[in-house]
């Protein structure tokens, strides 16, 4: 019994013992595997072997133990040891073979450099062994020799004096641009304020829009001259000086390909741009022709049944916008780089943002349709809008312009134009004149006849009151206990109706004071015990003043 007790006390210690190894020894192996994954990465990552800003050669072999990347820095210290007289020395290829595989050994002179072995080879490439030797000690050539140049003290000396030519032909070419600069920015000032008229009827100053976009072309290509210059003169003095040769001959090269990119590109996209120049001079003609026919109906030189005078200027601004993106929509496709990324992209980034931001636009525009196409009013009728009175001025796709009587412009949005009632106080009115009328009330007692004779006799007696058609007067209404007459008269062109209405007013306080006839407006509570009159011994009681001048 004792022996079955230890026997499992023995198996319990066994198996905690497994559970406590167990951990470790899966840590272990893991840990023994990144690392050898890491070794491995190591191995098989090409490294490049660089002299002097120069790539000699590429190892991609480990060799001996070493990686490639240790193998590179191995030949750049071997070559920092080699005496200088060696670099004058010619290099040389030669063939080995070893335990590690054959290649070809690179030497400068007497000194070996380092090997290159088949594995090294960038086999996608399809590269030879012999090609890619021969192309190492190219590039170790001139690096050697760009090291002994760097040492001698005319290389230098010619590459200062260059560099500072250099220098100072970039400074009076940046000192040139900016007086340029400078320059067309003050004619382009007077350009504008001197010749640019201003677009009204669009709500825009033309004069600061194109100034704003003139202003920034030059900006943009002074920039670009300057950015340009810049480069130039950086590749130049770069390539000066053998140590920094490389760099300036990378910028070169990529200028060049950058310059063969973009000829390349505009030779192809010549046939679309073409295509381009051809639809949008067809949509140019056409918005011309059309545009003399509209405006010769706009004044009233050709009659055209779909259209009439006050539409006019609308529907050729509709149609000339219709035709436009007609015409862009057809020369889309034709645009070199429409069917990129970066174009559809910025296309629907425009979209959205055209989409959000103009809701309200949008409104006001079909609102200023509705008023032009309702021909409700005309510029230069007189009008009165709410509580707004005056002739109109302008009638734009955004809102209309009121002049008043106070020499005040007053804009007033469509949408409130077509929200509000609107009086045209000139559309029916004799010889394009405006039409004027007020009420009086006078009690029963006054013949009407009488009435109708005074209200005329005041209505002859106001300049600016046509005489044909004569003023005529209306009975609006047979109250309780008086009758509403009404005058209503035309008024000659370019008379102001808020003056013509004042002596108006004027003349028939006159003409019935003179008959000893009252006026009962506004209201009539009771029979006054006497007329209320003035007498015309009393019109002109001080301060007024008699037509001689003089107070009675």
């Amino acid at each position: 019994m004792h022996c079955a007790v230890g026997r499992r006390r023995c198996l319990r210690a066994a198996c905690l013992a497994l559970l406590i190894a167990l951990p470790t020894f899966v840590g272990a192996r893991v840990a023994g595997e990144e690392v050898a994954a890491a070794v491995a990465q190591a191995e098989a990552e090409p490294a490049t072997v660089v002299l002097w800003n120069r790539p000699i050669v590429v190892f991609r072999k480990a060799y001996a133990g070493r990686t490639p990347q240790e193998r590179a820095e191995r030949v750049q210290d071997h070559l920092g040891t080699l005496p200088f007289d060696a670099f004058t020395q010619p290099v040389r290829v030669t063939e080995f073979r070893n335990e590690f595989g054959d290649g070809r050994m690179i030497e400068v002179g007497q000194f070996p450099v380092f090997r290159i072995f088949r594995d090294d080879l960038d086999l996608e490439s399809g590269e030879a062994l012999d090609t890619a030797a021969q192309q190492a000690a190219d590039n170790l050539t001139a690096a050697l020799r760009a090291y002994v140049e760097q040492r001698q003290w005319s290389r230098l000396v010619r590459g200062i004096i260059w560099s500072a030519l250099a220098t100072v032909l970039f400074v009076a070419f940046l000192w040139a641009v900016l007086r340029s600069r400078q320059a067309l920015t003050r004619r382009l000032v007077a350009a504008s304020s001197a010749s640019l008229k201003r677009v009204s009827r669009w709500g825009l100053d033309v004069r600061q829009l194109t100034l704003r976009l003139s202003t920034f072309a030059v900006r943009a290509t002074a920039t670009v001259l300057v950015a340009a210059a810049a480069y130039l003169w950086l590749t130049f003095v770069f390539v000066q000086f053998p140590y920094s040769e490389p760099w300036g001959t990378a910028l070169g090269a990529f200028m060049l390909r950058l310059a063969a990119t973009l000829a390349g590109g505009a030779i192809h996209a010549v046939p679309g741009l073409v295509t381009v120049v051809v639809i949008l001079l067809l949509a140019r003609g056409a918005t011309r022709a059309l545009s003399q026919t509209l405006l010769a109906v706009e004044h009233d030189r050709i009659r055209l049944p779909w259209v009439r005078p006050e539409t006019a200027d609308a529907t050729r601004r509709i149609l000339i916008v219709v035709i436009w993106v007609f015409a862009l929509t057809v020369a889309y496709p034709y645009v070199p780089g429409s069917g990129s990324t970066a174009f559809k992209g910025i296309s629907v980034l425009l979209g959205v943002m055209l989409s959000l931001g103009s809701a309200g636009v949008v409104n006001q525009v079909m609102s200023g349709l509705v008023v032009v196409y309702s021909r409700a009013f005309r510029i230069g009728d007189y009008v009165r809008i709410g509580d707004v009175e005056g002739t109109v001025s302008e009638i734009g796709t955004l809102s209309t312009k009121i002049n008043n009587l106070r020499r005040e412009e007053i804009t007033i949005p469509n949408n409130v134009v077509v929200g509000t009632t609107a009086t045209n106080f000139t559309r029916l009115a004799a010889q394009g004149g405006v039409v004027v009328s007020t009420a009086v009330t006078i009690g029963y007692d006054a013949p009407w006849r009488q009435v109708h004779a005074m209200l005329q006799l005041a209505a002859e007696r106001t300049p600016g009151v046509c005489k044909t058609p004569p003023p005529r007067v209306v009975q609006r209404a047979l109250s309780d206990f008086y009758v509403e007459y009404q005058l209503i008269a035309d008024l000659e062109p370019r008379h102001q109706r808020p003056i013509v209405l004042s002596d108006l007013h004027a003349n028939i306080q006159d003409v019935f004071n003179e008959h000893d006839v009252q006026i009962l407006s506004p209201h009539f509570v009771g029979q006054p015990a006497a007329a209320v009159v003035v007498p015309q011994s009393k019109w002109f009681t001080p301060p007024a003043k008699a037509p001689g001048g003089e107070s009675c």
